[in-house]
């Protein structure tokens, strides 16, 4: 990439820029990311991959945008390339921020957590009318918002299925059927917690990995970081004590286990584009292959436990 992103570079600063290293961040799966070295700067570039999870780094980028433009803890984005002329995928670049990743999620203190829980809680007390329509879906009511976002991950399942999941169609109407009303609409990160911020002495320097944002219910949110990225970095009890201490977040039993079952639902359905992508050659990785089975299986499994119940 270094030639196509020197050329790229320059022309996007006005000026010639010598691309000192290109690093690998992390394996991804619906994005690559990479670490730009370069004279005028350092950068980190976020790549698409074959449309893993039907998700679209141009809205990202909006949604990024905004919120850096209202002061959220997230890193500045720069440009966009959008045609697959540069890289053969769209692509951003944004800027790099130094602190600790934390990919693995066992490696983040309760203190981290904490803080982390204080972000989360301010994302959602945001107005979503301060971002301006960065949103693909932008629902009319806040009532719309949970079943824009079924119809949404059942299209994306059925796109790339080559025939229809009894499962996955039964547990959409079943969400459907049971939406819990939503007064207000917040933005949702939609792949919340551990891993998925930059944090360094005990502070947030900011979320990523925003391809799943959306205006909607901010249960999502908790409930996927109690279920999905927490679950290996502090017990549950632990999670729920400081979701109402921090957050001032408490649901009942019921809430919980809808908003499981939609993240469990929201996954099984994004997980089968791994296998369309495996299939198809567009993303030949390996990765691809045991997420668009064994793990589609896995949250299908769970999922129908959940509904049954």
């Amino acid at each position: 990439m270094h030639d196509e992103l020197t050329r790229w570079l320059s022309d996007r600063l006005g000026r010639p820029v010598e691309v000192t290293a290109i690093t690998r961040l992390t394996v991804g799966h619906s994005r690559a990311m990479h670490r730009v070295d370069t004279d005028a700067g350092t950068f980190v570039l976020r790549v698409e991959q074959g449309g893993v999870f039907g998700t679209s780094s141009a809205e990202e980028y909006r949604v990024m945008s905004a919120l850096h433009r209202v002061g959220f803890p997230v890193a500045r984005p720069r440009w966009q390339e959008s045609t697959t002329s540069v890289l053969a995928q769209p692509f951003f670049v944004m800027d790099f921020l130094p602190g600790a990743a934390g990919a693995d999620e066992r490696s983040t203190d309760e203190a981290t957590c904490v803080a982390f829980v204080d972000t989360l809680a301010r994302l959602h007390a945001l107005d979503p009318r301060e971002l301006g329509r960065v949103f693909d879906l932008d629902p009319t009511t806040p009532g719309d918002a949970t079943h824009l976002q079924i119809d949404r991950w059942t299209g994306v399942y059925r796109s790339a299925a080559n025939e229809p999941n009894p499962l996955l169609e039964q547990a959409a109407a079943w969400l459907h059927l049971h939406a819990p009303p939503l007064a207000r609409l917040s933005v949702v990160h939609g792949d919340a917690g551990p891993g998925n911020f930059v944090h360094a002495d005990g502070a947030i320097v900011a979320l990523t990995d925003w391809e799943f944002a959306h205006l909607g219910d901010p249960a999502e949110d908790w409930a996927f970081c109690l279920t999905m990225r927490g679950v290996r970095t502090l017990p549950r009890d632990t999670w729920l004590q400081l979701f109402e201490r921090v957050g001032h977040v408490v649901f009942d039993a019921d809430t919980w286990r809808y908003w499981e079952a939609f993240n469990l639902f929201k996954g099984a359905c994004a997980n089968l584009t791994c296998l369309h992508v495996f299939e198809t050659g567009a993303n030949p990785a390996p990765n691809m292959a045991i997420i668009g089975t064994t793990l589609h299986q896995v949250f299908l499994r769970r999922l129908v436990e959940l509904v049954q119940a």
